[in-house]
């Protein structure tokens, strides 16, 4: 877990805080988004709200987070030789709401302001990692979104995160201290495995990535030129109704016996990129890095760190063919991921890459610019997040993605009430709008036509 999990309820007496190997990583790949062009390496979760939020309520819950958690207002500080990094707490600092008031309460105008929030460059050395912001329908609506960058927190904090500020806006509740995790709780969970299985699986989960970054890879993004400015991004969204999706997951597990919504979403995605990718005769390989929830986030859980993995999926022209057989390679290739202990592996690594980061730095770049046909991830449902956020009924709940050239597409999906949204992130100076919508529209009908194969 990440060292900001020693935080307790009061801020420490300290200055600041060392940041676990992990988040350290993540940072440096946050460095290499930027460098490519892209404005960092950062998700939102938005909330669709059915009424305007009480602003008052929002405002004391952020206040109660930022006393529980002073990292959410830190900055980050960088040793000279780049082997360490610490948040530097800002005693008295508050986290605030940013409020945006749009002309249009169209889906397609509230994910033009999410992307423009996505676009506007943060440097973690001036900015809060977590920024909250509330847009103002012309509709008596509101949509909150709450950006963060991935050296704060994983994704799959996001949830328990708002559902945590639930209860601190509930003025009578009184929540339990945050748990007092530190970082030697990743440790103490790698401690559960002898040393020799653990060096076992990290040198295979690290021939593994070598291997999947070798042979070219698919992309449909169009290289460009160096940059110093980011990059501008945009959102385009897709979703399956209720009906749809239940067929979608019986023809699942009659495919592969078990319902790995994941694999099977990601074989259409790869099937779409196969039919609309430029002609590379070097590219070989469709790859995604899939990430791993490592499942040691306790009830009621630490908020912060990235107790994550991430193992390499990829299929060859030849596998993608036949979609129920993809859909199978897929499974079986995260199942032998799982087997081989690719999560310990890949955390037992992350300590290695923080001290050497000449060599991490030649690492992430590489799969950044050339290792991914696309960044995906299938987060699952989000229910759990209730029916109202600070006094508003919730509409629909999603996440938009960062993206970056030359691979120029981000492509995150969940389930909410029976529904599974796509949201697909672009470069598109890259990938061009029209490609990004034959993508999804491709996807979806690959999706649809399954369930009746």
């Amino acid at each position: 877990m990440a060292a900001t999990q020693m935080l307790l309820h009061r801020p420490p007496a300290r200055t600041r805080q060392r940041l676990s190997a992990t988040d350290h990583v993540l940072w440096m790949a946050d460095r290499a988004v930027r460098r490519l062009g892209g404005p960092g390496f950062e998700t939102q979760t938005v909330l669709r709200l059915k009424a305007r939020l009480d602003a008052d309520r929002l405002q004391s819950a952020l206040d109660r987070l930022g006393e529980q958690y002073p990292v959410v207002t830190a900055r980050l500080q960088v040793a000279e030789n780049e082997s360490a990094a610490w948040w530097r707490f800002m005693p008295g600092a508050r986290c605030r709401i940013r409020e945006k008031w749009l002309d249009s309460s169209r889906s397609e105008d509230v994910l033009n302001a999410a992307a423009a929030l996505l676009t506007a460059r943060q440097r973690l050395s001036e900015c809060d990692p977590i920024s909250f912001y509330v847009l103002h329908c012309p509709d008596e609506r509101d949509v909150f979104i709450a950006q963060y960058n991935h050296t704060l927190l994983d994704n799959n904090a996001a949830i328990p995160l708002l559902a945590h500020l639930n209860v601190l806006a509930d003025e009578a509740a009184s929540p339990n201290p945050p748990p007092g995790h530190d970082s030697r709780f990743v440790r103490r969970h790698l401690t559960r495995f002898d040393c020799q299985r653990r060096r076992r699986a990290m040198r295979d989960a690290s021939r593994s990535w070598s291997r999947s970054l070798r042979g070219g890879v698919v992309q449909l993004g169009e290289p460009l030129g160096r940059t110093e400015a980011p990059v501008e991004l945009r959102i385009q969204s897709r979703q399956l109704e209720p009906s749809d999706v239940n067929a979608f997951r019986q023809r699942v597990i009659e495919t592969c016996g078990f319902p790995n919504l994941s694999m099977a979403i990601l074989a259409s995605a790869f099937r779409a990129i196969a039919q609309l990718a430029p002609l590379r005769p070097a590219a070989k390989n469709l790859m995604a890095g899939i990430g791993l929830d490592l499942g040691i986030r306790s009830k009621p859980g630490p908020l912060f760190g990235n107790p994550v993995s991430a193992v390499p999926i990829r299929a060859t022209p030849e596998d993608i063919v036949d979609r129920d057989k993809l859909v199978r390679i897929l499974g079986r290739q995260f199942r032998e991921h799982l087997q081989s202990n690719a999560d310990i592996g890949i955390l037992q690594l992350m300590p290695f890459l923080s001290r050497r980061p000449a060599d991490a730095e030649v690492a992430i770049n590489l799969a950044m610019r050339e290792g991914f046909s696309l960044w995906y991830a299938c987060f699952g449902s989000t229910d759990a997040i209730g029916t109202e956020f600070c006094g508003a009924g919730i509409e629909d709940v999603f996440f938009t993605g960062p993206a970056w050239p030359p691979m120029g597409l981000t492509l995150l999906v969940n389930q909410f009430r029976g529904r599974l949204l796509f949201q697909a992130t672009f470069v598109p100076a890259c990938v061009s709008e029209e490609t990004v919508a034959r993508f999804l529209d491709e996807m979806m009908r690959d999706l649809l036509a399954s369930r009746s194969c």
